[in-house]
Protein backbone atom coordinates (compact mmCIF):
# COMPACT_ATOMS: atom_id res chain seq x y z
CA UNK A 1 0.00 0.00 0.00
CA UNK A 2 1.35 3.36 -0.67
CA UNK A 3 0.80 6.86 0.65
CA UNK A 4 -2.23 7.74 -1.29
CA UNK A 5 -3.54 4.65 -0.53
CA UNK A 6 -3.33 5.06 3.11
CA UNK A 7 -4.83 8.78 2.75
CA UNK A 8 -7.89 7.41 0.66
CA UNK A 9 -8.39 5.32 3.73
CA UNK A 10 -8.21 8.43 6.51
CA UNK A 11 -12.32 8.46 7.87
CA UNK A 12 -13.46 10.17 10.67
CA UNK A 13 -15.40 8.61 13.13
CA UNK A 14 -17.53 9.70 16.47
CA UNK A 15 -19.44 7.15 17.76
CA UNK A 16 -21.76 5.00 15.18
CA UNK A 17 -21.08 7.84 12.93
CA UNK A 18 -18.76 7.51 9.98
CA UNK A 19 -17.18 9.73 7.46
CA UNK A 20 -15.12 8.78 4.18
CA UNK A 21 -12.15 10.12 2.94
CA UNK A 22 -14.41 11.09 -0.24
CA UNK A 23 -17.45 12.11 1.74
CA UNK A 24 -14.93 14.41 4.05
CA UNK A 25 -13.29 15.75 0.86
CA UNK A 26 -16.97 16.60 -0.75
CA UNK A 27 -17.92 18.49 2.40
CA UNK A 28 -15.09 20.26 2.85
CA UNK A 29 -15.24 21.41 -0.63
CA UNK A 30 -18.69 22.52 -0.75
CA UNK A 31 -18.23 24.25 2.75
CA UNK A 32 -15.28 26.44 1.10
CA UNK A 33 -17.11 27.13 -1.67
CA UNK A 34 -19.90 28.35 0.81
CA UNK A 35 -17.05 30.78 2.12
CA UNK A 36 -16.19 31.94 -0.84
CA UNK A 37 -19.95 32.82 -1.83
CA UNK A 38 -20.38 34.58 1.29
CA UNK A 39 -17.33 36.71 1.12
CA UNK A 40 -15.11 34.89 4.05
CA UNK A 41 -17.03 33.90 6.76
CA UNK A 42 -20.80 32.53 7.52
CA UNK A 43 -22.81 30.85 10.38
CA UNK A 44 -23.37 27.50 11.00
CA UNK A 45 -27.47 28.06 8.99
CA UNK A 46 -25.38 28.69 5.29
CA UNK A 47 -23.95 25.00 5.87
CA UNK A 48 -27.33 22.90 6.92
CA UNK A 49 -27.75 21.61 3.41
CA UNK A 50 -24.60 20.30 2.92
CA UNK A 51 -24.62 17.18 5.15
CA UNK A 52 -25.96 15.66 7.97
CA UNK A 53 -25.55 17.65 10.98
CA UNK A 54 -23.37 15.29 12.87
CA UNK A 55 -21.15 14.67 9.60
CA UNK A 56 -20.84 18.35 9.09
CA UNK A 57 -19.98 19.31 12.77
CA UNK A 58 -16.83 16.43 12.18
CA UNK A 59 -15.40 17.77 9.10
CA UNK A 60 -15.62 21.44 10.21
CA UNK A 61 -13.92 20.07 13.59
CA UNK A 62 -11.60 18.48 11.34
CA UNK A 63 -11.12 21.33 8.90
CA UNK A 64 -10.37 23.37 12.22
CA UNK A 65 -7.84 21.37 13.41
CA UNK A 66 -5.50 21.35 10.14
CA UNK A 67 -6.61 25.07 10.16
CA UNK A 68 -8.42 25.25 7.30
CA UNK A 69 -10.96 27.67 9.07
CA UNK A 70 -11.06 29.42 12.34
CA UNK A 71 -14.42 29.95 14.18
CA UNK A 72 -15.19 33.42 16.21
CA UNK A 73 -16.24 33.58 19.35
CA UNK A 74 -19.71 34.23 17.69
CA UNK A 75 -20.15 30.91 16.06
CA UNK A 76 -19.16 32.20 12.40
CA UNK A 77 -17.05 30.12 10.65
CA UNK A 78 -14.03 32.32 8.89
CA UNK A 79 -10.94 31.29 6.09
CA UNK A 80 -8.76 34.73 6.69
CA UNK A 81 -8.11 35.70 10.61
CA UNK A 82 -8.77 38.85 10.68
CA UNK A 83 -6.02 42.06 10.58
Amino acid sequence: MNWKDMLNKRELKEGDTTVTHNECKDIERKILAEVKKEGGALGMKNLKGIAPPKKLKMVLADMKERGTISEHTHGDFYTDKPK
